[in-house]
């Protein structure tokens, strides 16, 4: 039950997420704004109480529909949350405080994370990039990352509140 209520909250986020960088279009701010609502979801299951095989399971899900809903190769997101929900839980588990300050910093160097790790990847596998220009590639994952940092905490604070799912451990001292 709760698998599908993150499931069904991840669907809800994406279009969110589509609607607010369709807005940030029409607005003239562009990619620059463009957060991710559904990397702080993997985040959360990471430093969550949830087992390991049912966060791989859930963050594998929420990044192809990250990919579908995005018209990006499909691959590239669902291995990116893979990547980044392991990461996170080998850090988690040994840095989680609680607070919204930790909640913001994990999102934002998450985010810096995958979006370098999806610029070398596109880099690697595109060859028609030869002169990509990877000053304003970084500027953009930099800007893109303290948005998603800026509203990780709502969407923690959104997954606390789901009946039955994973709470956030503390450090083990």
């Amino acid at each position: 039950m709760i698998n599908g209520l993150i499931i069904g909250l991840g669907i809800l986020l994406l279009a969110a997420q589509t609607l607010f960088a369709r807005l940030c279009d029409a607005v003239g701010v562009g990619e620059w704004a463009y957060p991710s609502f559904v990397l702080p979801i993997v985040l959360y299951l990471a430093v969550g109480d949830s087992s390991l095989g049912r966060g791989a399971t859930l963050s594998f899900v929420l990044g192809y529909l990250t990919d579908a809903f995005s018209g990006l190769p499909l691959g590239l997101h669902t291995f990116l949350m893979q990547v980044l929900f392991l990461l996170a839980r080998v850090a988690g588990l040994k840095l989680f405080l609680h607070g919204k300050v930790f909640q913001s910093l994990l999102t934002f160097f998450a985010a810096v994370a995958g979006g370098t790790l999806t610029i070398a990847l596109h880099v690697v596998f595109e060859r028609a990039q030869v002169h990509l220009a990877m000053g304003h590639a970084m500027l953009v994952v930099t800007s893109q990352a303290v948005a998603s940092g800026v509203l990780a905490p709502v969407v923690f604070a959104i997954l606390s509140k789901l009946p039955g799912g994973p709470t956030l451990k503390a450090a083990e001292s």
